[in-house]
């Protein structure tokens, strides 16, 4: 490894506290391998820039749990569906996205994401427009 660069894939990253704590998650969801299946990406490579996660799924398994992003400080979400399909719910609609496929979240919408297929692995990039990244989770 070099200190220009560093490389991974998204399934030998781990979830970093807290969010490795299966309590964590109680608040959103009923799941407890929810935490297993969550990758703090932005954690493992130090990146302060901006917010990325991944989550991987098989199907009917929860990807993004029911959440909307004002009362947590007003971020934008960018997902992307890397493997698989994925069902969205976005304010009562239903988008399915497969390979590729991207998805503009704005802070106000509520949404879900749930995978429809075995495996499928979702990136999730997000920001507050206007102002420098700062995880409100962390102290």
């Amino acid at each position: 490894m070099t200190d220009a660069w560093q490389s991974a894939r998204i399934e030998e990253i781990q979830a970093a506290p807290p969010a490795n704590e299966p309590s964590y998650w109680k608040e959103w969801t009923d799941d407890d391998g929810y935490a297993g299946r969550w990758h703090s990406i932005r954690e493992h490579f130090g990146i302060e820039a901006f917010g990325v996660n991944g989550c991987q799924g098989s199907a009917g398994e929860e990807l993004i749990v029911p959440h909307e992003e004002v009362s947590f400080g007003g971020q934008e979400e960018l997902y992307v569906v890397v493997q698989g399909r994925a069902s969205f719910t976005l304010d009562g609609e239903t988008v399915e996205l497969g390979p590729g496929g991207l998805l503009y979240v704005p802070p106000h919408v509520q949404r879900a994401g749930t995978a429809l297929e075995t495996p499928t692995t979702l990136l999730m990039v997000g920001g507050v427009a206007g102002k420098p990244f700062e995880p409100d989770w962390e102290a």
